[in-house]
């Protein structure tokens, strides 16, 4: 017997399309100077400490502001959230038109700041949209498509950058910044076009029984959801070990330029290329493949354990491909990193809505990423230290430590997995 109150719709499939199209568009903008650190330093007159401070926002911006968007996304639509983003994420873009003079790298700053509070938003909706759209079977596939939209947005503002700004004349990184500023702004303004015709909210029915058991639920207050998320101790070992491995993730991305061109001072190109192959191989590859498998077996435990041991082991691998100088190990394990590492942002979402059901998916989505960008800041802060003081060994040792760490903690985590418990409840009805 199906329950008539239940539907799943073809539509889904377009609004996970136009949402990882906002996804990629202002996610372009994390790294995409920090990866051509150099270039910038040079053409701005700054230090190289500045260029990544061009990332290092979103991060800031993530802790700053998590809280109050939060509430935002909470007490507004879907389409409400994602319109607002894409507007803050071309304001952003329009900004920097204005930027592509030496003396005007304080503009880059300012307009990296909406794109931030941009980022901030999409980051907390994956699983919202995802429990919104899609049914109880696909759901950690559907979140692993919206991450891979914007890991795919990062690699590709990461190739962007490398190629099309690739002078060491003052004159043409001027016309290259120009038009890489051009591209972006215009590409933004088709895509806030097509999410004010096409993006819709919600379906007319939802596609589980456990989003109609959300949907029936009497709202509560903002604080006293947000306390109930924080008092699940579950919240906290999955926030700790999964959102270390994460911040460690986004940390390499922000120093690896400056850790590359160490070993390989006349390859700065190359930098570009490993990191979109290794956010492709990870942001991409690795988030379908473990969230169709997290979808198969619902194992979040023991596939966030696997994962954090992988990176742990590949993080001495890449430290062995960079200091003995071998580009071609460094093509190949770097990459390999990322398809294990990328995909803690993905387990971490859908482990912590599994747990913290059934409190709003973005309260544990919010709160995990305010973690994790917390411990990127640190974590950046602490390996650029590390490898100013005692050189890039140490580095890898830090980033060993910390990963061992979190496979630890996240082993103190329960299997109480609420979310699946009331869809199997659902189920076991229908066949009675």
């Amino acid at each position: 017997m199906q329950n008539e109150q239940i539907h799943v719709y073809k539509y889904r499939w377009i609004i996970l399309f136009i949402f990882n199209l906002v996804s990629i568009q202002n996610f372009s903008q994390l790294l995409q100077f920090s990866i051509i650190t150099d270039t910038i330093s040079k053409f701005y007159n700054v230090q190289s400490y500045w260029v990544d401070a061009t990332s290092l926002i979103f991060f800031l911006v993530y802790i700053l502001f998590f809280y109050p968007i939060c509430y935002f996304v909470d007490r507004y639509s879907l389409k409400i959230s994602v319109g607002v983003a894409i507007c803050l994420t071309v304001t952003g873009n329009l900004l920097k038109l204005l930027a592509s003079t030496p003396s005007r790298f304080w503009l880059i700053l300012l307009a990296q700041f909406p794109v931030a509070i941009a980022q901030v938003q999409l980051s907390s909706l994956p699983t919202k949209l995802a429990t919104t759209w899609f049914g109880s079977e696909e759901v950690s596939t559907a979140c692993a498509v919206v991450v891979f939209g914007m890991q795919l947005g990062t690699a590709l503002g990461c190739i962007q950058s490398s190629y099309v700004v690739s002078s060491d004349s003052d004159t043409e990184i001027k016309s290259q910044l120009l038009k890489m500023f051009i591209y972006q702004a215009s590409i933004g303004g088709a895509i806030l076009l097509l999410v004010i015709v096409c993006f819709r909210t919600k379906p007319i029915l939802p596609p589980s029984q456990s989003q109609l058991n959300l949907n029936e639920r009497i709202d509560g207050n903002f604080l006293t959801t947000m306390k109930l998320a924080l008092k699940n101790k579950d919240f906290w070992f999955i926030s700790l070990s999964l959102g270390t491995a994460n911040g460690i993730w986004n940390s390499f991305g922000v120093i690896f330029n400056s850790v590359y061109i160490i070993y390989f001072p006349d390859n700065e190109r190359d930098a570009g290329v490993i990191a979109l192959l290794a956010i492709v191989a990870g942001g991409c590859i690795g988030s379908m493949v473990f969230g169709f498998i997290l979808d198969k077996t619902h194992k979040f435990k023991v596939v966030g354990l696997v994962v954090l041991s992988m990176s742990a082991l590949l993080t001495i691998a890449v430290g062995l491909s960079l200091i003995l100088e071998s580009r071609v190990a460094a093509f190949i394990i770097i990459p390999i990193f990322g398809f294990f590492i990328a995909p803690v942002l993905i387990i971490g979402f859908e482990y912590l809505v599994e747990v913290t059901y059934p409190l709003p998916e973005v309260y544990g989505a919010s709160a995990f990423n305010a973690a994790y960008f917390t411990l990127a800041i640190l974590a950046t802060l602490i390996f650029e230290g590390v490898l100013i003081f005692f050189g890039y060994a140490w580095t890898v040792g830090v980033t060993v430590v910390l990963l061992v760490g979190s496979v630890v903690v996240l082993s103190f985590t329960s299997n109480d997995l609420k979310r699946r418990a009331a869809n199997l409840e659902n189920k076991n009805l229908q066949i009675q």
